[in-house]
């Protein structure tokens, strides 16, 4: 047992259950593929558990800090249930997760998790659901246009059974396109990052085949950087936000040659607002402009995907209210701020349109289009769609677009 038990990075989310309000919590990384449900008031205990207390302890720092008494025996048991879990920053953690990391990197491939879930894991049945959200969404693409190859796009990463049919703008826009040489995905990372980004320098399985990396260009750029942008990889291995957009390339690029690049971006308007994040900017700040350079120095052409979920509102996410058509229009008229900024390839004017209104409406994908805007030299932009989708019974909404930038 540790002394001093530390609770890891964690998602805690309302659910309504037959004993009343609880709180599910929820390993971000996947390393424990369980939820565990607490009372409100034991979310109170959890912040205890910050790496200072000791366990003997947290009887009289609860007493002094909430006004109630616990049994040291409820303590012990609360942290072996969280031990057991991998919800505690320890060895016991740290053992499995570099097991993760090792398994997936011997496989010489990232598996495809999210396949027989988000959608099917079938190449045939996969190939179906692809061609009805085509159908619901851009149409079927069509031949090669004649339009230049974007220099970037916007698509969503919402899970395909909520928002799949507006993946199919960007796509459509891709498909008709000459391809790039080599496709920088972009994904959300949401478990954080030490160090703001994470490159995975592996192929990617998908049910509709395997889509080989880069290598390269992720030598190339692993060159221009000096701090380690390329060991810290766990999170790849469970987040969606590049698995999703992988797949959609495979569908319209097929028969075609071209390569990936998979980056990982995790920070908020904070980092940039604050002056007490000067090494988390400064890493920002090397990163971009070595993938800058690298996109630069490429013999073909690259466009950078940015894969991007906007506003999540309503009880879900931590409002007391259900939204109601008047708050989401709101959302909208800020999305569309938002949007606007991106859509004329000002990073710096997406960003403060976000931190003007404290990032009120959580938008998930700042880092990725912050990425994108400060890598490429967009000159025009063009909205595709922007819809919000109903997230769970409570009415929780987020919303998302497809967007190219040329």
């Amino acid at each position: 047992m540790s002394e001093f038990p530390k609770l890891r990075h964690i998602e805690m989310i309302p659910v309504e259950t037959e004993q009343g309000k609880m709180i599910a919590l929820r390993d971000p990384l996947a390393i424990s593929d369980e939820m565990v449900l607490v009372t409100v008031e034991g979310t109170w205990l959890l912040q205890l558990f910050d790496g200072t207390t000791p366990l003997h302890e947290m009887p009289e720092k609860c007493r002094q800090r909430f006004g109630w008494t616990i049994e040291q025996q409820v303590l012990r048991e609360l942290y072996d249930h969280l031990d057991r879990h991998y919800y505690l920053e320890n060895d016991r953690f740290r053992r499995r997760k570099d097991e993760i990391i090792r398994d997936m990197l011997d496989r010489g491939a990232r598996e495809a998790v999210h396949a027989g879930g988000s959608y099917p894991a079938e190449k045939e049945t996969a190939q179906q659901e692809l061609d009805l959200l085509f159908e619901k969404g851009a149409g079927r693409p069509g031949p090669v246009n004649g339009l230049p190859t974007p220099a970037g796009i916007i698509a969503p990463h919402i899970d395909l059974r909520v928002g799949g049919d507006v993946y199919t703008h960007a796509y459509r826009r891709l498909a008709e396109a000459e391809s790039a040489d080599t496709y920088v995905i972009i994904g959300t990372g949401h478990a954080g990052l030490d160090r703001m980004f994470s490159v995975l320098d592996l192929d990617f399985e998908t049910p509709l085949g395997r889509i080989a990396v880069d290598h390269q260009f992720v030598k190339a750029l692993r060159q221009r950087c000096t701090n380690d942008f390329f060991s810290d990889v766990l999170l790849h291995k469970f987040e969606h936000t590049i698995e999703f957009q992988a797949l959609f390339l495979q569908k319209v690029l097929s028969g075609r040659p071209f390569r990936i690049v998979p980056v990982l971006a995790s920070f908020s308007y904070h980092v940039l607002e604050y002056p007490q994040f000067a090494y988390e900017r400064n890493l920002i700040d090397e990163f971009i402009g070595a993938l800058r350079e690298t996109i630069s120095a490429s013999p073909g052409k690259t466009t950078v995907v940015a894969s991007v979920d906007l506003a999540h509102v309503g009880p879900r996410y931590g409002d007391e209210q259900v939204p109601d058509a008047a708050f989401l229009q709101e959302v909208k008229k800020a999305d569309d701020e938002a949007l606007d900024a991106a859509l004329r390839g000002d990073a710096d004017a997406w960003y403060r349109s976000i931190a003007g209104k404290q990032d009120r409406y959580r938008i998930c994908g700042f880092a990725p289009v912050y990425t994108l805007l400060k890598t490429i030299d967009a000159r025009k932009g063009e909205l595709l769609r922007y819809d919000q989708g109903r997230m769970d019974d409570n009415e929780s909404v987020v919303s998302y677009c497809s967007a190219v930038l040329y």
